[in-house]
């Protein structure tokens, strides 16, 4: 069975959007990262590169889960 996603175009869509802001996550914990561990002033950056360090920085401080034993 072939299947045909272009006859569902709100199907292409629904997984663009997911995909892209997976994307847009893993980029801004990953700049994150790397500032944090160079020491390097978010205010050095341009205003959306900053954003997106902030944006980033906040997955990186959350507490971790507490696993019950």
């Amino acid at each position: 069975m072939r299947h045909d996603l272009t006859a569902i175009p709100d199907a292409i869509e629904a997984r663009a959007g997911r995909s892209r802001l997976l994307s847009r996550l893993y980029r801004d914990i990953g700049l994150a990262a790397v500032a944090a561990e160079f020491e390097l002033p978010v205010e050095d950056f341009e205003p959306e590169l900053g954003e997106a360090l902030e944006r980033g920085a906040r997955y990186l401080a959350a507490p971790k889960p507490v696993l019950a034993s």
